[in-house]
């Protein structure tokens, strides 16, 4: 179930992808052509959040599991990993990637994720 005051997370980045996404069918397919693209996996996941359901919002968390599994590099994904995670008040689990997102701003270079340490400091906090 997911809690209202954390839905506002998923509804902001849901926003914040406007109209220039590409739709979820076009998405779909993508996947299907290399099953193993991570950041085809996070484009997908970001689509599937616009819908803003239940079941979409589930299968966008299963996507950014993989894509954060597959390039660990990429701390956009744990930001929003984390944020998805906390909608569907799995908290324990969004602790975890939140935690290691820091982490690993903390350790990249100023411009490769650095600037996320302080989101994910504030989403930490709400746990």
């Amino acid at each position: 179930m997911i809690e209202d005051h954390h839905l506002g997370c998923v509804v902001g980045a849901r926003e914040a992808l406007g109209s220039m996404a590409l739709d979820v069918a076009k998405l779909r397919k993508l996947v299907a052509l290399d099953e193993s693209d991570p950041l085809s996996r996070f484009a997908l996941a970001q689509a599937l959040l616009r819908e803003g359901d239940t079941a979409a919002i589930t299968e966008a968390a299963d996507h950014l599991l993989f894509a954060n599994a597959a390039d660990p590099d990429h701390l956009a994904t744990y930001h929003l990993l984390g944020q998805v995670l906390i909608s569907l008040d799995r908290k324990e689990e969004a602790r975890r990637v939140l935690t290691a997102g820091r982490d690993r701003a903390e350790a990249a270079e100023s411009g490769k994720g650095h600037d996320l340490g302080p989101a994910f400091e504030q989403l930490l906090e709400t746990l």
